[in-house]
């Protein structure tokens, strides 16, 4: 696995984990909102 894919990988985790918690009502920064974008 290269830099790229792991890279992405990384953002794509952070991402479901962003949405996982706007499913349960937990407050999140408006920066890592921004990553839903």
């Amino acid at each position: 696995m290269n830099e790229g894919e792991l890279l992405r990988d990384y953002i794509s985790q952070f991402i479901t984990l962003l949405n996982d918690l706007n499913n349960v009502e937990v407050q999140t920064d408006d920066e890592d909102q921004a990553m839903l974008l």
